[in-house]
């Protein structure tokens, strides 16, 4: 790969985004959102690499990766006005048809290997498992990608409780209560599925549950130094049965932490 292959992309990034931006104030605000998401989840995913000791080859796909993650979701929201794949598209499949229609990765220097590290880290963000077969060249980036994804999405819940800055999806309505199966489903371990969630609360434990679906020992030490856990709790009812899902992904969190 070419050493400039990031910086171009980098600019080729900010090139596109440039093109949705807009007057109308909604939607210039969701594309700034997910903009300044993907600088972070950039960030985030060159500390995970670090970390990992990651050679300089690894840490080129796994940036670029991260910077593209979402490049599916300023379509998504010119186009819909949501983020919710569900009432639109699958923003990680949209990404790729956008990548392959820019011929970006092509332009960058990238060969037809690191061109498919990119390209499923981006198609597999958003999914609820990846495949079990660990020999695949592109499923570290792709598992970083996740974690640093996932890592900030809990950093902009903790800001929307604490500013009230993102607002509760219309779909979902104004209804305070949460679903038992849901608190039941993360007592045992489970990821929540997705149309299992009727309310904001749902939502907001749904998200909780990606806790069961983190891979990196930094990544658990970072959640649980920023109290990300607790303060997304405090969102949620005072229920014994609330306290009950806290305790339990944080030891969960707490098991799979860096040791010290």
């Amino acid at each position: 790969m070419k050493e400039n292959a990031f910086l171009f992309l980098k600019n080729w990034f900010q090139h596109y985004v440039h093109g949705f931006y807009s007057m109308d104030a909604q939607l210039q605000f969701h594309i700034r959102l997910k903009e300044e998401h993907t600088m972070r989840v950039l960030e985030n995913a060159k500390r995970i690499g670090t970390w990992l000791s990651c050679t300089f080859e690894q840490m080129q796909h796994i940036k670029i990766a991260a910077l593209l993650h979402d490049i599916g979701r300023f379509q998504q929201y010119q186009t819909y006005r949501t983020f919710n794949d569900a009432l639109s598209v699958n923003h990680a499949q949209l990404g790729l048809e956008v990548l392959q229609e820019s011929g970006s990765l092509q332009a960058a220097g990238l060969n037809d290997q690191e061109q498919k590290i990119v390209k499923n880290a981006v198609l597999y963000h958003n999914r609820r498992e990846l495949p079990i077969d660990e020999n695949l060249e592109w499923l570290t980036p792709a598992k970083i990608v996740r974690d640093a994804d996932k890592i900030d999405i809990f950093s902009m819940l903790v800001t929307k409780e604490e500013e009230n800055k993102i607002p509760l999806p219309l779909e979902l309505g104004n209804d305070t209560g949460y679903s038992a199966k849901i608190v039941k489903d993360i007592l045992q371990g489970k990821l929540v599925e997705y149309p299992d969630i009727k309310t904001g609360n749902d939502l907001m434990l749904f998200r909780l549950s990606w806790i069961y679906d983190i891979y990196f020992s930094y990544s658990f030490s970072y959640i649980i130094e920023q109290g990300y856990i607790e303060k997304l709790i405090a969102a949620l009812p005072a229920q014994e049965e609330i306290a009950c899902v806290q305790r339990c992904l944080w030891q969960y969190a707490k098991e799979h932490a860096i040791k010290k």
